[in-house]
């Protein structure tokens, strides 16, 4: 048998893994604080429009009335999805002063007690959230998971932020909504297509951050994806249980 390793899952084809005798293990939680860190810096950059501002400056300008921002303090943050990116943000929006709701189709009220946030359904996160940050794997169930019908019941004004994959969002429904005011701004470092088209709607719009899904990618995050996959092969070697997926 022969041992491989993905960061997640989901860029296996396990069955075909499986049909050739291959163990496939992945290296959870090495990534976690760079993510949670990485959203606050989108949800920062978007709300001060620090983009923008770093544009303007680089033109030779310098007024700071176009760039009138929001604070954080006494905002409510919405969660979808509280595993332990979505926790570890909860915990940094607290230290913000922030309100913090989730949803999750596995909530676990221990944790949520332990973290400081409540559990809502999804309806009532998106219409009491004025920020809503995503924190789902990809699945049939989360694909699109976000579009029309949810931005509906959004706050108007509100945030999105996502970092977790592109494909859970549609879209056109976001840059529609992004463009007539429904929603205030977002912050996005995954898109449905990576690399996207050129044609893409949301390059359009100046109150869209966007990254090249780099949230994972930290010196210490990489450290310790080295170290969990040289674990996973060592306990492979010696017939000790591995983070299998």
């Amino acid at each position: 048998m022969i041992s491989i390793w993905a960061t997640t899952c989901h860029y296996a084809d396990l069955e075909a893994a499986k049909e050739r005798g291959i163990l496939v293990t992945h290296v959870p939680g090495y990534a976690t604080e760079s993510v949670a860190e990485y959203t606050m810096a989108l949800l920062l950059a978007t709300v001060r429009k620090v983009t923008l501002a770093d544009k303007h400056v680089r033109q030779g300008k310098f007024d700071y009335r176009p760039f009138g921002g929001r604070e954080l303090t006494g905002k409510t943050l919405g969660l979808i999805g509280t595993g332990a990116i979505g926790c570890r943000v909860a915990e940094i929006a607290r230290a913000f002063k922030m309100e913090v709701l989730g949803y999750d189709k596995y909530p676990d009220p221990k944790r949520a007690a332990e973290t400081g946030f409540k559990y809502v359904d999804l309806n009532t996160l998106l219409k009491q959230s004025d920020v809503v940050s995503i924190h789902v794997t990809l699945n049939p169930e989360t694909e699109r998971l976000f579009g029309k019908k949810e931005i509906a019941l959004i706050k108007k004004g509100s945030i999105i932020i996502n970092t977790s994959q592109g494909k859970v969002i549609d879209e056109k429904a976001l840059a529609e909504a992004l463009k007539s005011g429904k929603l205030c701004c977002a912050g996005l470092d995954v898109l449905e297509e990576e690399p996207p088209s050129k044609n893409n709607p949301l390059f359009k719009l100046e109150n869209v951050v966007l990254s090249p899904h780099i949230g994972f990618n930290t010196t210490e995050a990489e450290a310790r994806c080295s170290d969990i996959c040289v674990d996973n092969i060592t306990k492979f070697m010696e017939g000790k249980k591995q983070n299998v997926c």
